[in-house]
């Protein structure tokens, strides 16, 4: 009597559906990002508060599925490995 079925995570599509949940995330923060006008993925020039300017690439910090109105001031963003908030942007402009 066989109380429990073995899994096998060959080649059955486990890592098609990895690759499919990778893509939908991607998508979904560049949703979030459009709706935010923020070039997420493009070279820009960040202004901050406190006079601080930043060039690169712009990223978000953390992979979101989506974004609550109530949370998006404190938004985590990212240009050349430096941490700030959405909160803290005086300008954006995209470089290229």
């Amino acid at each position: 009597m066989q109380l429990q079925k073995e899994f096998s995570f060959e080649a059955g599509g486990a890592d098609d559906g990895y690759a499919q949940w990778v893509v939908v995330r991607q998508m979904a923060a560049e949703e979030a990002a459009r709706r935010l006008n923020l070039p997420v993925g493009r070279g820009v020039e960040v202004w901050l508060r406190g006079g601080i300017r930043l060039r690169g690439k712009l990223r978000l910090l953390d992979d979101l599925l989506f974004v609550e109105e109530s949370k998006v001031r404190n938004l985590g963003l990212t240009v050349e490995g430096v941490p700030f908030i959405y909160a803290e942007i005086e300008s954006c402009v995209t470089m290229d």
